[in-house]
């Protein structure tokens, strides 16, 4: 038999390729519609049976050494078998495409966001440095060595907004006005400030204006500002020159960013004030509850505390008979002895109650303070002297071995943990007696009934000798600590200088297409302006 000779069967053809030419390539089996035909067995199969579904097969035939044809048959693919193997490629090209799809339309909304969030919060960075300079009036002009620095303030009227007005209802000591669209959407924020050099003097009085200008999603936000008064040898730039007219404005008007859609400003005031007027109201000054007149008690009898003497309760106070942890013996400081002294702050009356702890229970000898509230003590230490003596033996004080501290105790005598004492020491000299001396704090957590306390451990022998006075001792709610943002921002004209805070939300769109919003980036800030109005 010759290379691709044929071998016959019945009804079907067969190709070989002789062991020469290797192996067989593929057989192809037709059926006729009209005639019987016969499986590889040999059985006669007719016409009717053609409901079965054919199978396309493929038979490798191989002779071997001996010459014998051996035949191996592999079934193919039907028709329905390959349509339903397209149908499940068609449906996962298109999850995988949809997810793809999916999954780049999150990256750019989420990089459109990004964008959106970067933009908002550097501009309002910007935003915050230049508002919270607000109502700036001071300057310093001199330096005085070892004297006291001299500071201008003529620049008040120009720094207020109104303060000359003749009607009192419209007299305006703030250093700002809102300009309000008629839907209620902030429109511009308008400020007065001074410009210093590097030296902290006095350059200029700028007036500054953040504004939105456009419609719909896609404003822009500008900043502007004018000079009103100037040192003549300042340049005014960036600032319009003093005098501009309105329309060469214009021309300083500096783009801050683009694709705002929101900028609303809150005016806040704080919770504590001064006096009532007409907003929201708490008192500032805790103690002393009226005037400013206090009293100090010892408190000893307990371990290693030892009586002091206190001179009647008054505006100062003063302290004598400290007890020094020093030996006079062998010289030295006695390391064994740890005797301290301390007096409980109280109210200026004759209680004839003699128990510390009895009189710190009282109704306004006792505090409780709360959190996300600042508070202040506050008092000064005038030198006091002995006598003909021009000196206080309390000017030998040594910082950092003598110890000398104001802080709270509770009832029981214990320093609250929430709360660190102050230390604080008497002025070397007599100037240093009319610095006040002050301290802030907040709390954590609420607390309660504790005492006010001063508390002394002397060990330099001379400075034992001393004496110590206490001056307008005050413990004060901070005004500008906490603050109430009231969303109608209304705010009558003779109260602004009372608005010590600036709430900022600002909303920047990025992604956004025809018209639309896109992603938006927004930022909620507040911004203490402690120098707006009058002090704090």
């Amino acid at each position: 038999m010759g290379p691709g000779a044929r071998i016959a069967g019945p009804n079907r053809r067969f190709y070989v390729k002789m062991p020469t030419f290797g192996r067989f390539v593929k057989i192809f089996r037709a059926f006729s519609p009209e005639k019987s035909y016969f499986k590889q067995d040999g059985t006669r199969v007719g016409p009717a049976s053609r409901r079965v579904p054919r199978v396309f097969v493929y038979t490798e035939r191989t002779v071997d050494g001996m010459g014998k044809i051996t035949t191996d048959k592999r079934a193919g693919f039907t028709l329905m078998e390959l349509m339903v193997y397209i149908a499940i490629v068609g449906i996962v090209v298109i999850v995988a495409g949809q997810a793809f799809s999916n999954s780049t339309k999150m990256r750019v909304r989420t990089q459109s966001m990004l964008k959106a969030s970067e933009v908002a919060e550097n501009v309002a960075a910007l935003m915050v440095d230049d508002i919270a300079q607000m109502g700036a009036k001071s300057s310093l002009e001199n330096v005085v060595a070892g004297g006291n620095d001299v500071f201008d303030v003529d620049k008040k009227a120009t720094v207020y907004m109104d303060p000359l007005n003749m009607d009192d209802e419209n007299k305006d000591s703030s250093s700002y006005r809102l300009v309000t669209k008629e839907d209620g959407q902030m429109d511009s924020l308008i400020f007065r400030k001074i410009r210093y050099d590097a030296d902290g003097k006095y350059q200029a009085v700028e007036e500054v204006a953040w504004f939105l200008e456009g419609e719909g999603n896609d404003m822009s936000l500008n900043r502007q500002c004018v000079i009103l008064t100037k040192s003549a040898s300042v340049d005014p730039s960036p600032c319009a020159p003093q005098g501009t007219k309105a329309n060469a404005m214009g021309d300083y008007v500096v783009e801050m960013a683009t694709g705002v859609s929101g900028l609303k400003v809150l005016q806040g005031v704080p919770l504590v004030r001064s006096n009532a007027d007409n907003l929201r109201y708490r008192e500032e000054q805790i103690f002393p509850p009226a005037g400013d007149n206090f009293r100090l008690f010892p408190r000893y009898g307990e371990e290693n505390f030892n009586i002091i003497s206190a001179s009647s309760g008054g505006n100062p106070v003063s302290l004598s008979g400290f007890t020094a942890n020093y030996n006079m013996a062998t010289g030295q400081v006695d390391a064994t002895s740890k005797l301290r002294q301390q007096v409980i702050v109280l109210q200026n009356t004759d209680d004839p109650v003699t128990s510390w702890d009895a009189l710190c229970a009282m109704e306004g000898n006792n505090f409780t303070f709360i959190p996300r509230e600042e508070y202040e003590i506050s008092f000064k230490v005038p030198l006091a002297s002995l006598g003909s003596e021009s000196i206080n033996d309390m000017q030998m004080f040594v910082p950092g071995r003598d110890h000398m501290s104001v802080g709270f105790v509770d009832l029981t005598g214990k320093k609250p943990a929430l709360i660190n004492d102050f230390l604080f020491y008497p002025p070397s000299a007599s100037e240093g007696g009319d610095v006040e001396r002050s301290m802030r704090f907040t709390v954590p957590d609420s607390v309660k009934n504790v005492c006010m306390a001063f508390t002394f451990a002397i060990y330099s022998p001379v400075a034992a000798k001393g004496t110590l006075s206490i001056k307008d001792l005050k413990l004060k709610r901070i005004a500008s600590s906490s603050y109430v943002f009231n969303q109608n921002n209304v705010v009558a004209i003779k109260d602004k200088k009372n608005v010590k805070a600036f709430k900022l939300e600002l909303t920047v769109n990025r992604g956004g297409q025809n018209g639309q919003r896109g992603e938006t980036g927004n930022v909620n800030l507040v911004v203490p302006t402690p120098s707006n109005g009058l002090r704090d």
